[in-house]
């Protein structure tokens, strides 16, 4: 059977991570497997299959005591430093030795500590059999899982859409900017929107108001996942671990330092802009992509698809020069308002703004966006504003996020 048809079609069933570790001559000694499984109850049991070939595992053979370590949703990093081959790899993570003698990684999940009872030859692999001598649950946590050649968690939840009742919250919070968008896209005759995060992993439109010809192009409380570069606006005064988890996506490792330019270039301006793209089928493949990625309907490997496809769109300008006399085609403008206690509150949108615009008609686009945050701003201080935007943290502290 070939190789690779055999490695496609076992990628379409999810496998936990873990890291097995053990003390060799007072050193650390590690390895990532995807192939640790239950066995028995009656006696405990529990094995992994390593590599023959594995010289990791050769030097696990001198241990007496292997620990399993649960890798967690948020350890994609400890994973990739530990997988590698480097000797000096565990001075990059945070560990300890445990009582029962052997290395544990912090913040993981679970701990399963056993002995080597047989070892079964399986083709390239060993069936290594172990007996547990103990165990404990030590962050209750989603799991890190590897499937379809992509690392990731698991939610349990789907990402479509809250009904209106869980919404609810969120959409009071929009509510205090609605007056403010409105008036926005009467004096710009475009189309404006109020978006909210639902989670770490996702937005929504919670208000929208279209003036002039603009027209409705959104639903609102349609999710919308925040995979790069959708939502620089948002994730640039996001928490740290939004952040990180944003960048995670990045398809291409490489361009991590662009991401990151595009975040800083965001906290400079104050605004994201994106461009109009020439092809109204491309941009309607789009959000037909964007919808089914919200919905939780693609497979990770669609996933990556979509995100590499995003990367490589014209929308996204890694550098955009607002000289006056410069003529660019706007597809929106984008300003978070800030949370009065750190971070992002909403954003407000501008999109369906006319095309072949002058560099300095965008920069009085910008000035008008920027003094309709501030207003917002301002309104998240006092009351009502103030109760609402606590109700919301309080609602969005309660969600599934950032499992």
């Amino acid at each position: 059977m070939d190789r690779d048809f055999h490695r496609d079609v076992m990628g379409h069933y999810p496998t936990g991570v873990v890291l097995v570790s053990g003390m060799c001559d007072g050193e650390p000694v590690g390895m990532v497997v995807g192939t640790f499984s239950s066995v028995s109850l009656d006696p405990p049991l529990v094995s992994f299959m390593p590599q023959k070939t594995s010289r990791s595992y050769a030097r696990l053979l001198e241990a007496p005591v292997l620990c399993i370590n649960v890798l967690a949703h948020d350890q994609l990093d400890v994973c990739r430093v530990l997988a590698g081959s480097a000797p000096d790899k565990f001075d990059k993570v945070a560990w300890s030795v445990s009582p029962e003698g052997a290395p544990v990684v912090g913040d993981a999940v679970a701990y399963i500590h056993c002995t080597r009872t047989a070892q079964v030859e399986a083709g390239d692999h060993w069936i290594t059999l172990c007996s547990i001598t103990a165990m404990e649950v030590a962050r209750p946590v989603t799991p890190l899982l590897f499937f379809q050649g992509g690392y990731g968690g698991f939610s349990p939840r789907i990402m479509s859409a809250r009904g209106d009742a869980e919404l609810f919250t969120a959409l009071r919070l929009a509510d205090v900017a609605r007056p403010y968008v409105e008036q926005l896209a009467t004096r710009l005759q475009c189309r404006t929107a109020g978006l909210v995060a639902v989670g770490d992993d996702a937005l929504t439109t919670a208000v929208s108001a279209h003036g002039g010809t603009a027209q409705m192009d959104e639903r609102l409380g349609q999710r919308i996942p925040l995979i790069p570069p959708i939502g620089t606006a948002f994730v640039a005064g996001a928490a740290e671990h939004v952040v990180q988890r944003w960048l995670a996506q990045v398809p291409d490792p490489d361009e991590l330092p662009l991401y990151r330019h595009r975040l800083d270039d965001v906290r400079t301006r104050g605004v994201e802009i994106t461009l109009a793209g020439p092809d109204a089928d491309e941009l309607e493949r789009l959000r037909d992509s964007l919808a089914e990625y919200a919905a939780g309907r693609l497979t990770p490997a669609q996933q990556r698809a979509v995100s590499a496809g995003l990367s490589q769109a014209p929308y996204f300008p890694s550098e955009l020069a607002l000289d006056d006399d410069t003529v660019i085609d706007v597809g929106s403008i984008t300003a978070p308002v800030p949370d009065p206690e750190g971070g992002v509150a909403m954003l407000v949108q501008l999109g369906q703004l006319p095309r072949s615009s002058s560099g300095a008609t965008v920069k009085d686009w910008v000035g008008e966006l920027q003094a309709t945050v501030a207003m917002i701003e301002q309104e998240l201080v006092r009351e009502p504003g103030r109760s609402r935007l606590d109700q919301y943290r309080t609602w969005l502290a309660g969600t599934d996020s950032p499992a």
